[in-house]
């Protein structure tokens, strides 16, 4: 399989456990043949900088040529036959990141998490994002929640062409029609209720959709399950990747569309202490 990806970009807000993040950009810029840079970009209001990378004169001065070097140490280390570029700036991590990664959905971001920075990326940017909140340097089982809808075929295609040697799980999580023009109103409270027409249709629709969840998993070869909706999307989701222990999730993101809006994965990453794969 072809992947669109041509740059791959390692984006770094601190000087805290980097290795990890190097590591995964210089593995996969070599599996993929893709052009890799290294983006450093310190947001001062949210991080503290160790006095090392403090230029002396002046207190509060980024030491970018330091920053420079214990990076380029760290590349050398992993990977002593190649050179990369190397950009260190100081604010303004999402407009950084748009200057040199002009061709969005041919450039995969990998970073660790940031409860203050990685949610506006995903929700303002148009690049594939692997999101770090791990050190785990392979993954034995990763999730792909589908929705069934058009995306699905190329987002497992993309999961198994670059996750090779992990082992694939999908999961739809089933959600009914309700019929909202019958109405049980009680003062206040008004709530949906279902016709026999409604049930009907929503049988139908099961039925059709778990047929089209097993051809995927015949097709490709994959374990998964189908599995009817409790609560929120999100609520049944965070359940159910913890209870079975994955260690990635993998997303396939469309704006148009509430399983794979950027909202939900957002939500996900908040609550679930496991890397994330989102492409786009």
């Amino acid at each position: 399989m072809k992947h669109p990806f041509k740059k791959t970009i390692v984006l770094l807000n601190t000087t805290d456990n980097i290795k990890n993040a190097l590591q995964k950009g210089v593995n996969f810029s070599k599996q993929h043949n893709t052009i890799l840079e290294i983006l450093f970009v310190h947001e001062e209001p949210l991080f503290e900088l160790p006095d090392i990378f403090r230029l002396k004169r002046e207190e509060n001065s980024l030491d970018k040529e330091s920053i420079k070097k214990e990076i380029n140490r760290q590349l050398l280390e992993l990977n002593p036959n190649d050179k990369y570029a190397i950009f260190v700036y100081i604010d303004d991590t999402l407009h950084r990141l748009k200057s040199i990664a002009k061709e969005p959905k041919e450039t995969v971001v990998i970073t660790p998490y940031h409860k203050d920075i990685t949610p506006t990326l995903i929700e303002e940017t148009s690049y594939a994002f692997w999101v770090l909140k791990e050190t785990k340097e392979s993954y034995k089982k990763i999730l792909l929640p589908t929705d069934l809808k058009e995306p699905t075929m190329k987002a497992i295609n993309y999961a198994l062409h670059i996750f090779q040697g992990s082992k694939l799980f999908l999961v739809h999580d089933h959600r009914y029609l309700v019929d909202t023009l019958l109405v049980q109103a009680d003062y206040l409270n008004v709530a949906p209720i279902t016709s026999p027409l409604t049930f009907e249709l929503n049988e139908e629709i099961k039925e059709a959709h778990q047929k089209e969840f097993e051809n995927y998993l015949k097709e490709f070869g994959i374990d998964g399950e189908f599995i009817e909706a409790n609560g929120e999307v999100s609520e049944d989701l965070i359940e159910y990747t913890k209870q079975h222990e994955f260690d990635l999730l993998f997303m396939y993101r469309s704006d148009e569309e509430l399983f794979s809006s950027a909202s939900l994965i957002v939500t996900l990453m908040e609550n679930l202490e496991i890397d994330f794969f989102i492409a786009f």
